[in-house]
């Protein structure tokens, strides 16, 4: 990458002892962080473009990561040494995602392919295409294990979900879960529910059932029409939302979600907004405001006190899931003079 590329965050990550933050950069790189201190631990390079994602594995003795330049990589922790080098996609890689017992890989591109991965080896084990078409938007932005790790879930550009038994390689259910393609999917914690956002609303699945048992709503013109830059518009038909990324907190209580508004006349932001909602009754806590563009990555912290929010702005906020107020902000850029 080139040296004024500027670390925006793509993707965070926190280990099980919720001492260490793995950020995925927008330069590319890896980044350890003290979660405590805020300090820069170390940084893993390989990547030649924006990082989507770093995820650990379930022991988290090994990291996977996906990037523009079209690979998923797999990483020794300890030694930050690249083990694989995962290819065959023609567009950016979007998500990846271990297996509950680490053995296996999953990744997902903007080509619609969702490739099936022996993490030992390397080898590609399958490749799942949900649909071929020059029309359609054939992405695939996000994916995930079931519980048992004998399905994946995965998030389709035509605004489908679909599920895949891993071991058959066939798609065995799919469901018209949204208007436009879902961006973020993500399990809680117990494996009941089965969350999706895309464009203002974000959704929970009974993973009984496969139902749709609530609706989520991130803004309402009402919330927005009052504010600077809104004068001119007609209503939220004439924005251009963009949605980010979601997660539960550990206890499951809480879920959170981050959208951005852009005038599609004048390609400005009019507003980027994270909420938390609770997921018992659906009432929505909190909306933060803060970060400057796209907030990408949402993060709890392990003992549920703080939500972690990333942005392209390079800037990681903590904020008080009890008030709502921003507690502390990392700065990547300040953080990467170390490096």
């Amino acid at each position: 990458m080139p040296p004024n590329v500027k670390p925006g965050v793509g993707g965070l990550s926190l280990s099980r002892n919720g001492e260490t933050l793995v950020v995925a950069g927008g330069d590319g790189k890896i980044r350890f962080i003290d979660l405590a201190s805020g300090e820069l631990q170390r940084t893993l390079e390989g990547h030649t473009n924006v990082l989507y994602k770093a995820v650990f594995s379930p022991n988290e003795k090994l990291m996977a990561s996906s990037s523009r330049d079209r690979t998923a990589r797999i990483w020794d922790v300890a030694t930050g040494r690249e083990l694989h080098k995962l290819g065959g996609y023609r567009c950016s890689v979007k998500a990846v995602a271990f297996s509950p017992d680490a053995n296996q890989l999953a990744s997902s591109g903007n080509d619609g392919m969702l490739k099936v991965w022996d993490v030992k080896t390397g080898a590609e084990l399958k490749s799942l295409v949900h649909i071929n078409s020059a029309d359609i938007d054939m992405s695939t932005y996000a994916l995930a294990f079931s519980h048992d790790g004998k399905k994946i879930y995965a998030s389709n550009g035509d605004g489908t979900i679909s599920e895949w038994d891993v071991t058959l390689g066939k798609e065995t259910k799919v469901w018209k879960a949204h208007d436009s393609g879902s961006l973020a999917l993500v399990f809680s914690p117990d494996y009941r529910l089965l969350a999706s956002f895309s464009e203002s609303a974000l959704k929970l699945w009974d993973t009984s059932t496969w139902r749709e048992v609530k609706s989520l709503t991130t803004t309402t013109w009402e919330d927005l029409k009052g504010l600077k830059g809104f004068e001119g518009l007609q209503g939220l038909s004439s924005l251009s939302r963009h949605s980010g990324s979601i997660a539960f907190s550990h206890d499951g209580k809480l879920v959170a979600a981050s959208e951005m508004g852009i005038d599609p006349k004048q390609g400005s932001y009019l507003y980027v907004q994270t909420y938390v909602w609770n997921v018992a009754t659906g009432k929505k806590l909190f909306t933060l405001e803060g970060h400057r563009f796209d907030v990408d990555a949402v993060v709890f912290t392990r003992d549920n006190r703080f939500l972690l929010t990333g942005s392209v702005d390079t800037n990681i906020k903590f904020w008080n899931m009890k008030t709502g107020e921003l507690h502390r902000t990392i700065s990547l850029t300040k953080s990467r003079k170390n490096e």
